[in-house]
């Protein structure tokens, strides 16, 4: 099948979309497959996918992210489906945390920051499904709550709500469970900053 050429302009504004997104893009894929080469593999299928369809890209910056997350969702979709193994969140929050750069790299913070971070990880994976979703798209991927109700298909007002209570789950369950024992003496509350 042969496509009608793009014409310049666009393929500078694809070229434009891509350079902004990439980045974010395969950051957020990989928080959400269990092995690096998946994420590479499927953001080369997003690029391709906005080449093939570049006609249909919106033409403000803020559109065409959403657009570029959406194929990336479905892109992710169509790989959960066909394959076999299954995606824990334990793994993607812990790879998250990994590449995370600390303020400050004592000895002692940097332990109290891995437990405060496997606190709220353990927490966040006790959400339910659709709850824990929206926390990772707001809190790790910077979406705002809105944007974030836009790629998981769900009106924005029920996405505050769910948002809402998320967080007091997450405040609740934070401020029952202890840190290890050894930090648990000196250390504050736990962050609730996710990302």
């Amino acid at each position: 099948m042969s496509r009608s050429p793009v014409s310049e302009e666009l393929q500078d504004w694809i070229e434009i979309v891509v350079e902004d997104n990439a980045h974010d893009l395969l950051r957020y894929l990989q928080r959400r497959v269990s092995q690096p080469e998946d994420a590479a593999d499927l953001l080369g299928r997003v690029l391709l996918a906005l080449w093939e369809n570049g006609a249909r890209v919106p033409t403000t910056d803020t559109d065409a992210r959403m657009w570029c997350f959406g194929i990336a969702r479905n892109m992710l979709r169509e790989h959960y489906r066909h394959n076999t193994k299954h995606l824990t969140l334990a793994t993607e929050l812990r790879d998250h945390l990994r590449v995370s750069t600390l303020q400050d790299n004592a000895p002692d913070t940097m332990v109290e920051a891995r437990i405060r971070a496997e606190t709220v990880r353990a927490a966040v994976l006790e959400l339910d499904t659709k709850s824990r979703e929206l926390v990772m798209l707001v809190h790790w991927d910077g979406f705002t709550i809105a944007e974030a109700a836009r790629l998981l298909a769900v009106n924005e007002s029920t996405a505050r709500t769910r948002h809402g209570r998320a967080l007091q789950l997450l405040e609740r369950e934070l401020g029952e469970r202890p840190l290890q024992p050894e930090v648990a003496r000196s250390s504050p509350q736990p962050d609730l900053t996710i990302g």
